[in-house]
């Protein structure tokens, strides 16, 4: 009984010694080819996970912006997905989001950098699950139209079998509400730049946390746009090509039977 009672006090330490501590940001820079983004905020903690590289806005309690190169094996991922979302414990518990802002709030948890891009590696999921790596979105609109870009995120990256480098978060003003006791705030909106980096092409999307059925080419602008909202200089490659009026092509059909195929040899 004694072992009993002392294995179930042991179980909150051992949760969270196997929660991974962040890495040196140098173990970051694959992600970040071009340098870092330079931000103005002061209360921020920069966080490299390996898998991705963020910087944790602590006042809102959400990313400030996340990065991470998506290569084309790494889109056909098959790894299992766990939908549940953990605390940051290297954060300050004042600084950090928990489960309980979310609940009945209406919110989704909605991730920046997408756990289906991190298929390929288990580790790589679970970090992605960390509430650092969320932000509070309409469920339509997580479901939706900001579902549809992350597919077409990996259908890029297999269609044009290049390395994408993508910076993703939110757009935030003093006047956006909050959720929870925490006071996490909920983003008027979100934006995504993609960067092609053997082409030097680039795309620049910024969308309003409302459910949309436009097309993704509506959604295009420029990259100064987002800099002025976000405040963060996003450094590119020499001579960017920027995708004005149209996407980059896909080929979602061969795509998705491309990784029908990877996944049914892997479960062999």
């Amino acid at each position: 009984m004694k072992k009993l009672l002392l294995s179930l006090l042991l179980l909150p330490l051992l949760a969270f010694a196997e929660q991974p501590s962040p890495l040196p940001a140098e173990q970051c820079k694959s992600h970040v080819p071009y340098g870092f983004p330079t931000v103005k905020k002061q209360d921020v903690t920069p966080i490299c996970r390996g898998a991705y590289y963020t910087v944790h806005d602590n006042k809102n309690k959400i990313p400030l912006y996340s990065a991470y190169l998506l290569k084309p094996a790494q889109a056909v991922g098959c790894g299992a997905r766990d939908s549940t979302f953990e605390v940051d414990r290297s954060l300050p518990p004042l600084k950090r989001s928990g489960n309980k802002d979310y609940a009945k709030s209406g919110m989704d948890i909605g991730h920046m950098v997408n756990a289906e891009d991190l298929k390929y590696d288990q580790t790589a999921q679970d970090v992605a699950a960390l509430l650092s790596n969320a932000a509070p979105q309409l469920p339509e609109f997580n479901r939706g139209i900001w579902k549809k870009l992350e597919d077409t995120t990996r259908g890029w990256a297999l269609s044009r079998r290049d390395d994408i480098l993508v910076y993703v978060g939110p757009i935030t003003t003093r006047q956006d509400s909050t959720i929870g006791k925490g006071f996490v705030t909920v983003p008027h909106g979100f934006f995504k730049i993609l960067v092609d980096t053997k082409t030097s092409e680039v795309q620049v999307f910024v969308f309003k946390n409302e459910g949309s059925k436009a097309p993704l080419s509506s959604f295009l602008t420029s990259l100064a746009d987002v800099q002025k909202q976000t405040g963060i200089v996003f450094p590119m490659p020499v001579n960017p090509k920027f995708a004005v009026a149209r996407t980059w092509p896909v080929a979602m059909k061969t795509n998705i039977a491309a990784k029908r195929t990877v996944c049914s040899l892997q479960l062999k």
